[in-house]
């Protein structure tokens, strides 16, 4: 993969036929060349890359709790049944503000005592779900809804539950237009008597937590297989695609949206590369999403051997549905490929993918890699910048790990949030700090 030089045809093909236009030539190539970043990726000249509408902006939006156009930093984080926190870090036009941090505690959110913990921190599901042009906010196994309003889903306003069929959820449901109809919709995981589904919401919802209607699907994995779901739209057709992932017995699948189904999703999901996480993003800057891959040969257990090879990534550009390209990444048992986020880096308008190295999942030793996305191209510019953070503790440094990529300070350049040893960073992609903070929650503020 190569971009152009000085000497290739985007230079070659200038014609000084007229003083005025030459001289408009020369500055914008100047221009260009100047606000090429440090590390020499660059995109291709004259980039179809489209910041404002291109595919990466579509739903699921990034989370905006109170609207006022800066994405916020939301995270559930748990210990234990009884110690469940919502914390809510408001964006600004600096990023995350950690001065204003509030943490929706157990009670706060109306939680049922059994509802179910994980031992990761998860992002909420931020969506719209009655259609009042306010932001709602869909918290733990339980989907729990604290109702938005002008300033945002707040402890005192008002509370719901989405009325899931059934028990047996661990996280909250995602949402996304899963039939193109223009409503919001729901799914999730529902795990009972050993047996799996996925249970599809349709849109929009009553106040009472009450969907339009629900469809249940019986699980494509396999028995005691607890797969992530994730949304996007693979083939531009407006409507919603649900991807499952991080099953140890099979491989990523995807659903595609707008089909003529009770759940709008397609019938049988298609299989993917073997992976165990997947990433919707444009990369390479065409209004359409591709899909990413990420493989690290790291088994979940650190009792378990890495092999010796190469983490890798797998890309499929929506340009080109029926062809995947690999790409490989640090050294052998390093782990590329751990964990995956897209955004918007370096403002160009093609999203950029963050990818984790992580040599061992339960001891913590990541480190980011950012992959530039291309106009033309899609990833692969390199070189790739590199980005670690930790603290010391007891047992050792923490590392932080890819939590997020946001635009938190609406500047046009994604930052990334990672999180490691109780504190958070934002870097913007290059080795700098933006801002670093603890985390904060409900045991903090003496709740």
């Amino acid at each position: 993969m190569h971009f152009p030089t000085a000497d290739g045809p985007f230079f070659r093909h200038l014609r000084m036929w007229h003083a005025v236009a030459a001289f408009l030539v020369v500055v914008a190539v100047v221009a260009f060349l100047v606000l090429l970043p440090s590390d020499g990726a660059r995109s291709v000249p004259n980039s179809p890359c489209r910041p404002a509408d291109s595919a990466h902006e579509d739903p699921p939006a990034a989370p905006d709790l109170d609207g006022d156009g800066f994405v916020d930093l939301v995270h559930e984080f748990s210990d234990t049944a009884e110690n469940f926190d919502v914390t809510v870090v408001p964006g600004s036009e600096h990023g995350p503000d950690h001065d204003r941090t509030s943490v929706l505690t157990h009670d706060d959110l109306g939680l049922p005592d059994d509802v179910q913990t994980g031992d990761d921190p998860w992002q909420p599901t931020v969506a719209d779900l009655d259609e009042d042009g306010h932001a709602d906010l869909i918290v733990s196994g339980a989907a729990q809804v604290l109702w938005g309003g002008p300033k945002g889903p707040q402890a005192s306003g008002p509370h719901g539950r989405v009325q899931l069929p059934g028990s047996g959820y661990d996280t909250a449901p995602i949402a996304g237009d899963f039939d193109g109809d223009g409503h919001t919709d729901l799914a999730a995981i529902r795990y009972s008597n050993e047996d799996q589904e996925l249970v599809v919401l349709k849109g929009p919802f009553k106040r009472s937590g009450a969907p339009t209607r629900s469809a249940e699907i019986p699980s494509p994995v396999h028995e005691g297989a607890s797969p992530v779901l994730v949304a996007g739209d693979a083939n531009d057709d407006r409507a919603t695609d649900l991807a499952l992932y991080d099953s140890p017995w099979d491989p990523p699948l995807l659903f595609t949206g707008g089909a003529r189904t009770a759940g709008g999703l397609s019938q049988e999901p298609e299989r993917l590369p073997q992976g165990e996480n997947v990433v919707f993003g444009d990369f390479d800057g065409d209004g359409r999403q591709d899909i990413a891959i990420g493989r690290s040969f790291v088994d979940s257990y650190d009792e378990i051997d890495t092999p010796h090879r190469r983490g890798q990534v797998r890309v499929r550009y929506g340009k080109e549905p029926g062809k995947w390209v690999t790409m490989e990444g640090g050294d052998f048992k390093e782990g590329f490929g751990t964990r995956l986020a897209a955004g918007d880096i370096n403002g160009d308008g093609c999203d950029d993918l963050a990818v984790q190295l992580t040599m061992k999942k339960e001891t913590g030793d990541a480190r980011i890699e950012v992959l530039r996305g291309g106009s033309q191209h899609g990833l692969g510019s390199k070189p790739w910048r590199a980005t670690k953070r930790s603290v010391p503790g007891d047992d050792g440094p923490v590392d932080g790990t890819l939590f997020a990529v946001h635009d938190f300070d609406d500047d046009g350049r994604a930052e990334l949030a990672l999180l490691g040893g109780n504190k958070w960073w934002i870097t913007d992609g290059t080795d700098r700090d933006e801002a670093s903070f603890p985390v904060t929650t409900s045991n903090d503020q003496g709740s």
